[in-house]
């Protein structure tokens, strides 16, 4: 089989599995008896040693099998979920991810000795086996043992009427298409042990039923059936004129199908036996020649909820919802999103130089076309935004995790909250933002949290809470890292960086709190005394910094002494085209982000002042500095006493005024990078193609400013 072409799916879905056996086990964890957590466990591992057996992955396919006989064993209640356990399993998912991202890299999977987590897991089963009770069925001392075709028979688990109850609805369509000369069929699939991808047989098996009848339910739902959430069996029931034969003809034409079970449902009369039709092999033809067949067991709880089906004339087709669900959403490489930004910015770029061309030349004609154009353009725009845009919650979701082993590891008690998930972002910000939350909330857990001795001194709660909040604001996104620790102490901050020799001792005792606190974002600064994995080694915090700067974003902290922190960024929605103001200087045209500014101005030659030796204006009672373009530029300025033009920008609690020659107007603009070449100019965060084809650099307000 050439793998390759399905290299990237597999990659994707088991990063997506990895999670949610991550999130799975967290949840366990926390509640050890919810069965419906340990069910999804145990899909997601079945689920992943499918796919990695497919692919010739065997390494990971053994790994996976043997937790999966853990879990399996935990679903029938033959272990009990203990830490001993949950730690083996958690260090099952992290060598699963060291051995598919080395398969990502082209390495080979073995390069990470599972035997020893194997070895493990083979003695939690022995151990707890031989523990178990000598009166448990035979069919239960396997630990991954599949459901047989010796179940008990249906009659004694559900009505005497049907194999598996019915509703009134269902009676009444079965009842209804006997008028037609057509009866109801019950059908119970069991796939072959080897079948590894169950849900394209499961598809198979219904539409080879759709040729010759209707089917109005699947045991479990078709929604189940698709996501692989069944083991080996499941049911259908449908109307058909065909018989019961030839039913089992159609199911048994599908490969890696072992046995299907009919019965014709009669309303109102005791079933009949149900014959069996089996995949024949060497070793299981005679016996199930000369075995009589059992009656079908649903393979879902009788207290389940069933969704109702629809009116007798127009009865549920499962095949049907399936191939509906089907396509509703499909995998898009990021470079072709990448493409079609560009061209999508492209298209702005012309877009903005036809209307210009339209206002030299007053070509009317052109004018109304482009006013329908740019509708056009801006909807296209938003759509494009739209399918680049991701939850939060693809790096809010590995950070759980991370909270409990370094909760561990600090001998802490920690309570991890997050909010607004949902929250979306440009996939290019989404790549770049997990490293500095993990940054922040490791600071949180180590310097911000108190032991839980020392919180309950100061008459706290023993267990800290630590949030991760995401929520949009404008046109931008806030994330914050919050705690209830202990705070950050301005005056040690000041004694720390005069002790480092950042600052002298006049310099620290000239800043306010805010600001000295601030610090802590300074390279080379900690606070902790001794170094160790969590924190301590100097770098961090100003790699949030410029990290979060480099994506246009703010990162700033309010702190309270003894009451907690919180660290604030603030983040575009998007890095691609932006709302901006041009302005200019001399003959050059700027760019400033609509985003940091404030307002802009004009004022008198007069109105401004001078502070300590620096320009300054008043604005509404308000101090704001001065910083002249032409002199942060050195470009040469011919000065003269007229009006002056003033941009009042912001970058976190900082504010400016820069003063331009002239205004030209807000314009939608696309941002391109700078390149390498360039990438030691501060000033500028990239620059823009005009309509005209002049390339207008873009302000970094954030830089300017501080």
């Amino acid at each position: 089989m050439e793998t390759n072409q399905y290299m990237d799916m597999f990659l994707d879905e088991s990063h997506e599995h990895l999670q949610s056996l991550n999130d799975g086990l967290l949840g366990l964890e926390d509640n050890a008896e919810d069965l419906s957590i340990l069910n999804e466990i145990f899909r997601n591992a079945h689920t992943l040693k499918g796919m990695s057996a497919t692919m010739g992955y065997n390494k990971i396919a053994e790994l996976t099998h043997e937790m999966e006989d853990v879990l399996d064993m935990l679903r029938k209640e033959q272990l009990a979920v203990t830490g001993d356990i949950i730690d083996t399993l958690f260090k099952c998912i992290d060598s699963l991810e060291q051995m598919i991202n080395n398969v990502a890299n082209g390495d080979p999977e073995d390069l990470i000795d599972v035997s020893e987590l194997v070895a493990k897991l083979t003695a939690i089963m022995r151990g707890e086996k031989a523990a178990a009770p000598a009166a448990q069925p035979s069919t239960e001392t396997a630990p991954a043992a599949e459901p047989t075709t010796t179940a008990t028979p249906a009659a004694a688990t559900t009505s005497a009427d049907t194999p598996v109850e019915l509703t009134d609805t269902e009676k009444s369509v079965i009842a209804e298409a006997s008028k037609n000369g057509m009866h109801g069929i019950y059908l119970k699939v069991t796939l072959a042990e080897s079948c590894l991808l169950k849900s394209a047989r499961s598809y198979m098996v219904m539409n080879a039923l759709e040729e010759v009848g209707e089917v109005i339910r699947t045991i479990p739902p078709a929604e189940d059936l698709e996501q692989e959430a069944f083991e080996r069996s499941f049911e259908v029931i449908l109307i058909t004129a065909s018989d019961e034969e030839h039913i089992q003809e159609a199911v048994m034409g599908i490969s890696e199908i072992e046995t299907a079970e009919t019965q014709v449902i009669e309303l109102g009369s005791a079933p009949k036996p149900a014959p069996v039709v089996e995949q024949k092999s060497a070793s299981t033809s005679a016996a199930t020649a000369t075995a009589p067949a059992p009656a079908p067991k649903p393979s879902a709880p009788a207290n389940k909820p069933t969704p109702p089906p629809p009116p007798p004339q127009n009865p549920a087709n499962a095949a049907a919802q399936k191939k509906s669900h089907a396509g509703q959403s499909v995998r898009v490489d990021i470079e072709k999103l990448d493409t079609l930004m560009n061209l999508m910015g492209e298209l702005v770029i012309n877009k903005v130089r036809l209307e210009q061309i339209g206002q030299v030349h007053r070509l009317s004609e052109l004018t109304e076309t482009l006013e329908q154009m740019d509708r056009v353009t801006t909807d296209l725009q938003n759509i494009v935004m739209k399918v680049r845009m991701v939850p939060v919650s693809q790096v809010f979701n590995r950070f759980p995790r991370m909270v409990r082993d370094v909760t561990k590891e600090l001998n802490k008690e920690i309570n991890l909250t997050i909010e607004g998930e949902d929250t979306e972002l440009d996939r290019t910000v989404i790549d770049e933002i997990g490293d500095p939350i993990m940054h922040l909330l490791r600071n949180s857990l180590d310097h911000g949290i108190e032991m839980p001795d020392e919180r309950e001194a100061k008459g706290k709660p023993r267990i800290g809470e630590v949030g991760l909040i995401a929520r949009h604001e404008g046109n931008n996104v806030v994330i914050m890292v919050t705690d209830d620790g202990k705070g950050i102490d301005a005056d040690i901050i000041r004694h720390k960086a005069v002790e480092k020799g950042l600052y002298s001792q006049e310099e620290v005792d000239a800043l306010d709190d805010a600001d000295a606190v601030r610090i802590i974002f300074l390279p080379g600064f900690s606070t902790a005394e001794k170094i160790s994995d969590i924190s301590g080694r100097g770098v961090g915090m100003d790699v949030v910094r410029s990290k979060i700067e480099s994506l246009s974003g703010q990162v700033d902290v309010e702190t309270r002494v003894n009451e907690g922190s919180v660290f604030k960024i603030k983040l575009p929605l998007t890095l691609a085209i932006i709302q901006a103001m041009l302005v200019q200087v001399q003959a050059e045209m700027y760019a400033i982000p609509l985003a940091s500014i404030d307002s802009t101005l004009s004022v008198q030659p007069s109105d401004i002042r001078t502070v300590q030796n620096n320009e300054v204006i008043v604005l509404r009672g308000e101090i704001i500095p001065i910083i002249r373009m032409e002199e942060s530029l050195m470009v040469p300025h011919v000065k003269d006493t007229k009006e002056l033009f003033v941009v009042v920008v912001h970058a976190g609690d900082s504010k400016a005024g820069i003063v331009v020659d002239k205004l030209i107007g807000q314009q939608e603009i696309v941002i391109k990078t700078l390149g390498n070449l360039f990438m030691g100019l501060k000033m500028f965060s990239g620059a823009t193609v005009l309509g005209d084809g002049r390339v207008a650099l873009i302000l970094d307000v954030a830089t300017m400013l501080n």
